[in-house]
């Protein structure tokens, strides 16, 4: 199941920050994926190779699916 960040609800979002632990690098990227940017722009708002915008989205999801399996 792919995660789309984009289309999560605010109490779904406020759920996911409280209890998924993310480092400031991963929670910087969820807040602006949330709003809808695009990896580009996020890279170019935190200045970061999209890569490590990749690799952040990666770590981000991983985190959420963990936190929905043990809340679940």
């Amino acid at each position: 199941m792919e995660t789309d960040l984009r289309a999560l609800t605010a109490p779904e979002c406020d759920r996911y920050r409280v209890g998924c632990n993310f480092s400031p690098a991963e929670r910087a990227v969820f807040d602006l994926r949330i709003q809808g940017m695009m990896i580009y722009q996020i890279a170019a708002s935190l200045h970061m190779s999209e890569s490590a915008v990749y690799q952040r989205l990666k770590s981000v999801k991983r985190k959420i699916r963990r936190f929905d399996f043990l809340t679940t």
